[in-house]
């Protein structure tokens, strides 16, 4: 059986993947990886905080926002997701909309970095610092 593609949605993708690629080339850490996750394609980047920790994330398009998830460390059910801005899943949450995602991929990874930096001073504190 035959599944029909509609050429905009197509051409849509296909524009998203070149711009988005083009992004991650021109200002992403030059260790960042494309890979698919369970189906889903995003960039593996590094990130050190201003206090020296280092994180792992995942940034990725979910068809109507840009989000990120830290792979490393894992936090995932190990933090007050209130408390640290983050997900249950370990998807960063930066606000509205309820889903916590970004409309641009900029917009996601520049709030990824600042939240880093965030959950370095939360590990020692227990206080979020903004």
């Amino acid at each position: 059986m035959w599944s029909e593609v509609h050429g905009e949605t197509f051409t849509h993708r296909f524009t998203r993947a070149l711009r988005d690629g083009s992004i991650v080339e021109g200002k992403l850490p030059a260790a960042t990886r494309c890979l698919e996750v369970d189906g889903v394609r995003g960039w593996l980047y590094p990130v050190s905080s201003a206090l020296g920790d280092a994180f792992e994330l995942f940034l990725y398009f979910d068809g109507s926002a840009y989000q990120v998830k830290v792979v490393r460390p894992v936090v995932e059910r190990r933090a007050d997701p209130h408390a640290c801005h983050l997900f249950g899943d370990g998807r960063i949450c930066f606000g509205e909309p309820a889903e916590g995602g970004m409309p641009t991929l900029e917009a996601a990874y520049a709030k990824s970095v600042v939240w880093c930096s965030g959950f370095s001073a939360y590990a020692r504190t227990g206080r979020f610092p903004f």
